[in-house]
């Protein structure tokens, strides 16, 4: 178990540094890298614990004993928040996010009469918790409190999951941008596989009292170690996640082998133009790459080349400007002043608010709800 305890402490240390470098870092997209950091510091301080506690270390400073055991209660609020940053949503942190915080806070407090308990106490419950041989009576509310907590997490992926639509089908358009969707992937998987074994360790208790208890933990340690060093990694691979250049980058493809003609991808483009401005395809929420290129009887590799090297654009992109002008149009016409923001989303051919919202400031600077208010009629 030392071993797997030593290899953890390495990676909280760089969980640690990286948080850092995070914080300090003056380019980009200051509050989404200090939400991004603290995310990581916080995981890494829970981490560390969670090592300590297979070894002699915890008794050598027994106050810390489970000080970080209501810190995943943060994870779900900060990454909730360092996605709305990176989308544009979020610019501050708010007083009304003090409620996201609550279940941390009564955590805390459940918490409070055992944090209060002298040093001798402490290494008491310690040495107690730890002898495999005579383990602790099974406790209902300690797995209830777990359990809560585990649940807490999940309900902030699903949200994520569901709001920004990362492991969406591949022609569907993406509320972030094509890199941001890929970087929130690997915070999902990431924090995912942590979710799983955790619950994992979880259940060993539950069913198997302390017979798995370190077979699972060690599970639990290389899990979590993995997803510090993934995150450092990706984190260095790509700058772009803080430097927060990712939206200027155009859409990359080789298409040396490609057999389209110079004159008929002119052809392609000009009969693709004609068809977007008489048929708008685009107010279809579920359009496709392929759907179009079948409707224009031209093959989706070539259709995709055409977009890329005569217009810059990738397809959502391109299909995303259609839609955003036909919702100005919508929203400055007296007749729809009273139709909702979704209603013009929907009737632009947006399948959801949040990616409309992200579609519309992108391309116009503003939020809809700003761009209708700058030209209401007095």
């Amino acid at each position: 178990m030392e071993f797997f305890t030593h290899i953890t402490f390495f990676a909280t240390a760089q969980g640690v540094f990286l948080s850092c470098v995070l914080f300090l870092l003056k380019r980009g997209n200051r509050l989404a890298n200090s939400l991004l950091a603290g995310l990581i510091l916080l995981y890494s301080l829970w981490m560390a614990e969670f090592a300590s506690y297979f070894t002699r270390y915890l008794y050598h400073v027994p106050h810390l004993m489970f000080v970080t055991v209501g810190l995943p209660l943060l994870f779900g609020p900060l990454l909730l928040f360092y996605v709305q940053s990176l989308q544009g949503e979020r610019k501050a942190i708010r007083r009304k996010d003090v409620w996201h915080l609550i279940p941390f806070i009564v955590h805390t407090l459940y918490y409070l009469p055992f944090f209060l308990q002298s040093s001798e106490a402490k290494v008491i419950g310690l040495e107690q918790l730890q002898n495999v041989e005579v383990p602790p009576a099974f406790s209902i509310s300690f797995f209830i409190n777990e359990s809560l907590k585990f649940l807490h997490l999940l309900g902030y992926l699903f949200l994520v999951y569901r709001t920004y639509r990362p492991f969406g089908r591949k022609d569907q358009t993406p509320v972030l941008s094509t890199m941001g969707n890929r970087w929130l992937k690997q915070l999902l998987l990431a924090l995912g596989l942590f979710l799983l074994f955790d619950f994992s360790h979880l259940l060993s208790i539950y069913l198997f009292h302390y017979d798995y208890l370190f077979g699972m933990a060690k599970a639990v340690l290389l899990s979590g170690t993995f997803a510090i060093y993934y995150l450092g990694y990706s984190t260095i691979r790509q700058p772009e996640i803080t430097t927060g250049t990712w939206e200027e980058m155009k859409p990359k493809k080789s298409y040396q082998k490609s057999s389209l003609k110079a004159t008929q991808a002119q052809q392609y483009l000009n009969q693709l133009l004609i068809k977007m401005e008489t048929e708008r395809p685009y107010l279809q929420d579920d359009l496709k790459l392929n759907d179009l290129a079948v409707e224009l009887g031209v093959s989706t590799h070539h259709l995709s080349q055409v977009l890329n090297e005569h217009l810059g654009k990738s397809f959502s992109d391109f299909i995303n400007t259609y839609r955003v002008q036909h919702a100005q149009t919508l929203l400055v016409d007296p007749e729809r002043s009273q139709h909702t923001i979704l209603s013009i989303a929907f009737d632009s051919g947006f399948s959801n608010k949040a990616s409309f919202n992200a579609a519309f400031k992108k391309y116009v600077g503003q939020t809809p709800s700003a761009f209708r208010k700058a030209h209401q009629v007095a």
